[in-house]
């Protein structure tokens, strides 16, 4: 006969019920042991799993912090593994057939998807989701939030809009025809507020509390920063290339790029406080982005159209090993920057999908594939102006160890 589930603070018989040993009672662990559970259940399991660890009892609830109100100022709380679920039929988030709610599954691990209640979609706009987190553009007055999905805690940011004359300053510096600049610009603020849109965001919280946002502006080669609750957004005054494929990671951009035969891994900094020019009336220093930095460099010859993406908390380039794009290659930023050229052998139990924006998907979503298994999409301008446009079949890597 089997035996039922265990009580707390039951009897356990075993050996012939020589011996008796009472079942664990949960409630009764220490209070600092507790705390420390709970401290590597939110480093390891997730924002989630956090949650349903303090609602195990009042004794782990007392234990252990509360998020409220703490989502978006303490990076540990940002839901990184999880993402919109993609409706079908056209079902955009906030289209009114979901009712208000938009449904978000976790791509590391098979588990539940999550129906979670967001009415701020119906009048914003997703920009993008770093960490987890929605960045979100008002539909009337182009307002920049940034908003937990779980708790909703929001951080307000400049409108678009102020990016919009910035841009057009850049590109027409004002003269004493001004009114004909400005009638101008008028007239493109549509174009730049569009191009503003196309962009990648990486969020950073600083020792003192603040909420930063860095938006990688794809077509125009440009970073801007703003911290929450600023007037209005800063932009950076260099431009780089390929901003298309930044990739966020723990509040900095990763960028590749490719120019004289050499591929060049650059990281964009947090906005950090600089000294003013010589001259100023105020010498105290102001926030600025620094120009990028080389972190690693390679031949192209060695890794032919990389991609960066995020594999179990490390970034790796994924590309091919010749031009004729019939083999996959992934390496390590890490080694490039040590100087080493090293393939990594095995991605372990992941699926990769490799493009503009590269995934690490869990193989418990995708059974048919299976782990160790890359996708990348090519779309490549061939010497002759022809455009190869295919997909590179799932390519099943040996099991081996690094």
């Amino acid at each position: 006969m089997a035996a039922g589930p265990l009580r707390q603070g039951a009897s356990l018989r075993s050996g012939g019920g020589e011996r008796e040993e009472a079942a664990p009672d949960w409630a009764s662990l220490h209070v600092e042991l507790t705390q420390l559970i709970s401290v590597r259940v939110l480093a390891t399991g997730g924002f989630l799993d956090y949650l349903r660890f303090r609602a195990v009892c009042s004794h782990w609830r007392a234990a252990a912090a509360s998020p409220r109100g703490r989502t978006l100022l303490d990076p540990r709380f940002h839901p990184r593994r999880w993402m919109l679920f993609p409706e079908s039929f056209g079902r955009f988030p906030g289209h009114r057939a979901l009712g208000g709610h938009s449904r978000f599954f976790d791509f590391s691990a098979a588990g539940p998807i999550v129906r979670v209640p967001l009415p701020e979609l119906k009048d914003h706009c997703v920009l993008d989701s770093p960490d987890g987190l929605l960045l979100l553009q008002h539909d009337g007055d182009n307002a920049v939030r940034l908003l937990h999905p779980f708790t909703r805690d929001v951080a307000e940011f400049p409108d678009l809009k102020c990016l919009t004359h910035q841009l057009y300053e850049m590109d027409y510096e004002l003269t004493d025809g001004w009114y004909n600049n400005f009638a101008s610009w008028l007239q493109n603020t549509a174009r730049y507020l569009y191009q503003a849109r196309k962009l990648s965001a990486a969020v950073n919280v600083t020792a003192t509390g603040a909420v930063t946002v860095m938006l990688a502006l794809h077509s125009i080669g440009r970073v801007a920063f703003a911290s929450a609750g600023y007037a209005e957004w800063t932009i950076s005054s260099w431009k780089m290339n390929q901003l298309d494929r930044a990739l966020s990671y723990q509040g900095k951009l990763y960028v590749v790029n490719w120019e004289d035969g050499l591929t060049h891994v650059l990281q964009i900094d947090p906005p950090q406080l600089v000294p003013q020019c010589k001259g100023e009336e105020d010498s105290s220093p102001v926030l600025a982005l620094l120009p990028p930095k080389t972190i690693a460099t390679c031949s192209s010859e060695e890794i032919h159209l990389p991609y960066l993406v995020e594999l179990d908390s490390e970034i790796m380039l994924v590309g091919y090993n010749d031009s004729s794009f019939s083999h996959i290659l992934v390496l390590k930023l890490a080694d490039l920057v040590l100087g080493r050229t090293v393939r990594v052998k095995s991605i372990g139990d992941h699926i990769l999908f490799v493009g503009a924006r590269s995934l690490c998907v869990s193989p418990s979503w995708l059974p048919s594939i299976g782990g160790n298994s890359i996708e990348q999409r090519i779309d490549v301008l061939l010497q002759d102006g022809t455009q190869m446009v295919g997909n590179v079949e799932f390519e099943e890597w040996g099991a081996q160890k690094l």
